[in-house]
């Protein structure tokens, strides 16, 4: 999923200064016409109800389930194969009601009496459950329950399912084109004339295609989809797969029925489809996959850009990942009322307007960028998360992670003047250091039980901080080995899920296979440091005033308002180091184990004056503290000519040094963090000064007011 669902950084740097605030002072219409049977309403509520309807009697009961904890898992009692879903949405003013029906094919895994699956606001016509298949001739539907709490519609059999049975599982259904932006909702917009237009589109992730059709809503239980979409004449359809067919509707002349092809197997939350009167706009350039944007009526010329770059990022991640895009087209829309930013719903990825839309003259530099930031998010995802999908949520910062890892490296193939490498560092990295620096941030790995706790996943942990560690797994393995390890597990995972360990162990396989030096650990012994631990190290590099090609290096947890008992975490730390008068040739790597037992290295420094920078061009996601000789040894070297210093580490310097001090780990506090920023009058690259003015913001607020504050802009208006 795109990033609109990530905290703004306004609010995120807001929870920052408070949380930092006192010390900084001192020192982020087909099926079934008829109305549904009374009673069968479904209905939300705060308590865990149970409701229960006999096909023979038609009567419904609800009964209190007893206190404890809530399973929201699904039983692992069948596998579904495919699912054959025909809707058709009304899409009127005053009538937004869908007709559904839906057959389930499936193999059972154990014997069983009932069926159990997910559904969310609608009501089931239950004289038309039925089940099929060899054997099964006799099997009747004794009765069924819904839980709301868990939306469990559970089916009970007049007999036992076996082991190994195939069988199909069918039903029609009444649900409603809802307005709340999630499922099978209704959106719509102003044309030429003022008048208000209606469309049905979908948002199923993560736990919405239960709104849309009864199914196993769950990421592990793939399918094969094979969609119908009713729609009025003067409308079109678009799904995750091309038409097959057309034909009129049996009883409604104004209404025909969209075909589709049948789907490669997928989750439930990748399942779309929008009916519209929308604009296809076909791309100039498309190579073998069909690419388009569909726009409303008039925003034709605003997808031109979106259309332009969509198949060169495509054939980019196709040569990253060597593996072929596996589907006939990708088609994109720009939604006028999206919750995202963007949904990579296979084949067809859904938009917010302003992440699709770009009008050259009117729209900013920035929006273009955020277009091209956007689709190659969502284009990374058709690999990452759609050809393999994380068994479970608590695993979703691997999905948004290596999306948004990839974004940056998709839109230097279209964009690089952009830099988008650079961008990355202030966008990403620092963005989410200051959210995470908190004391109530948390792991990359969360358990997530109910919606709800797995919608409060799609954070900036999940996205920016996973996406700055795989970009530091990306450093300590190379590039080429990261790639091989990354097509070695999409291939053997190919339409399955996985879980972090298997892609772990192909990257290990593959990191062996090369000699890659990992301080004798494995990629899940490094991983699991980082993501089962939240914040992020301080490392302290510190030279021996007697012998200069001593160093020793420690690390702590970096926490932006330190309390006394603060936990202590330890990660494996990957160390590179640059000195003065070198160049990459000359970059130094080193491991630091997870302990608080510093590491001493007697051949890191060559030149007893020659200042040391750890964590060339900001790989690692960790701040860096020295001792007070090499900090002077930097400060002189800024001073006198900054360009020997890369400019990634002028940018770093400026953002751990004020960060350090505001957290109180410089020795000097702010003196020192000033006196290095000081060389910026004579800075004329936009990084380290974009870096800059972010913190310097942060504290004018901070200090707003205050003498603190007056000395600051004394000290602001001397750069």
């Amino acid at each position: 999923m795109g990033k609109g669902v990530t905290l703004p950084k306004w609010l995120v740097i807001a929870a920052c200064i408070i949380f930092v605030g006192g010390m900084v002072a001192v020192g982020l219409c087909v099926y079934y016409l008829a109305p549904p049977p009374p009673g069968s309403e479904v209905t939300t509520d705060t308590t865990s109800t149970v409701t229960e309807t006999t096909t023979q009697t038609d009567m419904t009961t609800t009964t209190l389930r007893p206190p404890g904890d809530i399973n929201y898992r699904l039983p692992r009692h069948f596998s579904p194969i495919l699912y054959t879903v025909r809707l058709l949405p009304i899409i009127e003013e005053g009538n937004f009601t869908i007709f559904g029906d839906v057959t389930i094919d499936m193999v059972c895994n154990e014997n069983t009496n009932h069926i159990v699956l997910h559904i969310n606001d609608m009501d089931v016509h239950q004289e038309t459950i039925k089940v099929s298949g060899e054997g099964l001739e006799g099997m009747m539907v004794h009765h069924t329950s819904f839980d709301q709490i868990t939306q469990f519609f559970t089916i009970h059999l007049s007999g036992e399912l076996k082991a190994g049975m195939q069988l199909s599982l069918s039903m029609s259904y009444l649900a409603k084109l809802n307005d709340i932006l999630g499922g099978f909702y209704r959106s719509s917009y102003f044309d030429v004339n003022g008048n208000r237009r209606y469309i049905a589109t979908t948002q199923f992730q993560p736990t919405d295609a239960r709104r849309a059709f009864p199914c196993f809503d769950e990421p592990n239980f793939k399918a094969r989809f094979a969609i119908t979409l009713g729609r009025k004449k003067d409308m079109t359809s678009i799904s995750n797969m091309p038409i097959n067919r057309t034909v009129p509707h049996e009883n409604m002349p104004d209404y025909e029925w969209d075909i589709y092809e049948e789907s490669v197997p997928m989750s439930t939350y990748l399942v779309a489809f929008v009916i519209s009167d929308f604009v296809k706009n076909p791309a100039p350039n498309a190579g073998e996959t069909e690419v388009a944007v569909w726009s409303r009526p008039g925003a034709e010329e605003q997808t031109r850009y979106a259309t332009n770059i969509t198949s060169t990022v495509l054939e980019y991640f196709e040569e990253f990942f060597q593996i072929p895009y596996p589907l006939p087209k990708q088609d994109m829309i720009a939604i006028p009322d999206f919750g995202a930013g963007a949904m990579e719903n296979w084949g067809l990825i859904t938009y917010r307007e302003t992440a699709v839309l770009y009008q050259p003259g009117v729209s900013s530099a920035q929006n273009k960028q955020r277009v091209a930031v956007v689709i190659a998010h969502e284009l990374a995802h058709q690999w990452f998360g759609n050809l393999v999908t994380t068994d479970w949520w608590d695993l979703l910062w691997l999905n948004e992670g290596f999306a948004t890892y990839l974004e940056f490296k998709g839109v230097d193939r279209v964009e690089p003047e952009m830099k988008m490498e650079q961008q990355y560092l202030n966008d990403a990295i620092h963005y989410v250091m200051q959210l995470d620096g908190l004391n109530s941030s948390h792991p990359m790995i969360m358990p997530a039980n109910n919606p709800d706790e797995i919608n409060e996943l799609f954070d900036p942990i999940a996205y920016e901080k996973s996406g700055s560690v795989l970009r530091m797994m990306e450093d300590f393995l190379g590039l080429e080995v990261l790639k091989e390890g990354l097509t070695n597990y999409l291939n053997n995972r190919t339409y399955d899920t996985a879980t972090a360990d298997v892609l772990w162990e192909f990257l290990g396989d593959t990191a062996t296979k090369y000699s890659v030096d990992l301080n004798g650990l494995t990629v899940k012994d490094i991983l699991d440091t980082w993501s089962l631990q939240k914040n992020f190290p301080v490392v302290k590099v510190e030279r021996n005033p007697e012998n200069y090609t001593e160093i020793t290096v420690s690390q702590k947890r970096f926490i932006s308002a330190q309390f006394e008992g603060a936990e202590e975490y330890y990660w494996h730390v990957p160390l590179t180091f640059i000195q003065d008068f070198s160049n990459n040739s000359s970059l130094k790597r080193r491991w630091l184990s997870n302990s608080s037992e510093p590491a001493v290295y007697t051949d890191i420094i060559d030149e007893p004056n020659s200042w040391i920078i750890c964590n060339h061009k900001v790989f690692g996601y960790y701040r860096v503290d020295y001792d007070e000789i090499n900090w002077d040894l930097i400060q002189v070297q800024l001073q006198t000519n900054h360009t020997k210093i890369d400019v990634m580490n002028r940018a770093q310097i400026v953002d751990d040094a004020l960060n350090l001090a505001s957290a109180d780990y410089l020795n000097q506090t702010y003196k020192r963090a000033m006196d290095l920023t000081s060389y910026l009058k004579n800075e004329f690259d936009w990084l380290p000064w974009e870096t800059a003015d972010n913190n310097f913001d942060r504290l004018r607020n901070l200090l707003s007011g205050t003498e603190a504050g007056a000395l600051l802009n004394v000290c602001l208006l001397k750069i």
